[in-house]
């Protein structure tokens, strides 16, 4: 495993981590994610190796930075150190999209930066024989039925209306004949419909909204129930930023993280290699970064190009291919 070289992106972000344990008076647990790195494999690896070290306590604060990965294993995460301390608090500097963002519905206090975001928590779904090479939201079939419905309510209002004011028919008669209209229109939009895959779909979603769930009950967070519906299916698309104010809005535990401490986490992280990954607490400045924490190159996992993608990342098993 790598070591943590003085003067590399990582040995500089584990530096400011090791100041911000003083400052903040808490152990941090780093799960910094750059290039391919997601929240998959390597994550459950360095708590599985690294639990011995982890410990239990009063309170940890997780550093997050990823765009997201699976959502059972962002699950088991948060889980895992919820199971061992008495509060979990996340800190998001740039960004924790997708399953990053299910972690923080986890934690008791999420800190945000200046330019932090969240993100929605649509189950992603890859079908490279229909869709190619990008992730497509089981959302956008449902959206597209609910905009149907509109549709045909607002063209048998509108036929309605033209055949009782051009042609003088009464509103029960122009109802009547709008009706077979508008339904000879709609027939072949909703007979392209496949149910069995409508509903594997609908259960791709109910992942998402279970383990949300289940994350906010974690944080005893009274604003469930409009959080999952609003994360899970009210934003326009999976890249749509959440940021502090809009997270704020829908009653997650959000604060700011203070100017300075925000200014060095972040320029840490933007010096990090394009493929640099780091799970674990930051080790003594003498250790190697292994002893404590799991450096990871996303270049070194094994390759196999036939298989999909998790959020634009390769290398995950047949069992994976759905994700948040």
């Amino acid at each position: 495993m790598p070591q943590e070289k003085k003067g590399s992106g990582i040995s500089t972000l584990l530096e400011v981590v090791r100041e911000l344990e003083k400052e903040r008076d808490s152990r941090i647990w780093c799960m910094v994610h750059r290039g391919r790195g997601h929240i998959c494999g390597p994550t459950m690896y360095a708590l599985y190796s690294g639990r011995d070290g982890i410990g239990k306590g009063k309170k940890v604060e997780l550093l997050l930075h990823s765009p997201g990965g699976h959502p059972q294993i962002a699950y088991k995460a948060m889980k895992f150190f919820r199971s061992r301390f008495k509060e979990v608090n996340v800190i998001v500097p740039l960004l924790a999209k997708s399953s990053a963002t299910l972690m923080c519905l986890g934690a008791d206090r999420i800190f945000m930066g200046e330019l932090a975001e969240l993100g929605p928590i649509d189950i992603q779904i890859d079908d490279p024989v229909i869709h190619g090479e990008k992730s497509f939201s089981p959302i956008d079939e449902f959206k597209s039925i609910e905009f149907m419905r509109e549709q045909a309510i607002e063209w048998i209002q509108f036929y309605a209306v033209v055949m009782h004011r051009e042609y003088g028919m009464s509103i029960k008669e122009a109802l009547k004949d709008s009706v077979p209209l508008v339904s000879g229109l709609m027939r072949p939009l909703f007979e392209q419909i496949e149910p069995l895959e409508m509903g594997g779909n609908r259960r791709s979603l109910a992942i998402a909204e279970e383990y949300a769930n289940r994350m906010l009950e974690l944080s005893g967070n009274e604003n469930a129930r409009s959080i999952v519906r609003q994360f899970v299916w009210e934003y326009p698309s999976h890249d749509f930023c959440i940021d502090f104010e809009e997270a704020k809005k829908h009653g997650l535990p959000v604060e700011r993280l203070t100017e300075t401490q925000d200014r060095r986490l972040t320029k840490a992280i933007i010096q990090l290699g394009k493929e640099d990954s780091y799970h674990g607490f930051p080790p003594p400045p003498s250790s190697r970064a292994t002893k404590r924490g799991k450096v990871h190159k996303a270049g070194a996992q094994p390759k196999n190009p036939t298989r999909g993608r998790v959020n634009g990342h390769d290398n995950r098993g047949p069992e994976e291919r759905v994700q948040a």
